[in-house]
């Protein structure tokens, strides 16, 4: 039997080149396809977050706007005990005046008119 000769030396040679090559580049696609992944999912990692803040400050938006209309309507009703209170205390006095003007029988109590 014969070694080997150059022209089959030469032959593996080209083709343990071109198989490095050959995988050189799928390792390259496969490197690009992780790498868009990777970016995809740190996207949306970011976008996330940024909904997170967001709605985290919209809840504590809603929180002060709560707290205000809370406070509001305690005045509100405040107000509207007191306004009830100077009606029924107006409607006493009126009885009241009537009550005086019928006794003392010199003046007419006209009611006033409500437009």
């Amino acid at each position: 039997m014969k070694g080997p000769t150059v022209l089959g030396e030469f032959n593996s040679a080209i083709i343990a080149a071109l198989g490095a090559l050959v995988v050189g580049v799928l390792m390259k696609f496969l490197s690009k396809l992780t790498d868009k992944r990777k970016d995809a999912l740190s996207e949306h990692l970011e976008l996330r977050r940024e909904l997170r803040e967001e709605l985290d400050a919209v809840k504590e938006e809603i929180s002060t706007l709560q707290k205000e209309l809370d406070e509001w309507r305690e005045k509100y009703y405040h107000q509207l005990e007191v306004t009830t209170v100077l009606q029924a205390e107006l409607a006493a006095l009126r009885i009241e005046l009537s009550d005086y003007v019928t006794n003392s029988g010199e003046h007419s109590l006209e009611e006033p008119k409500d437009d």
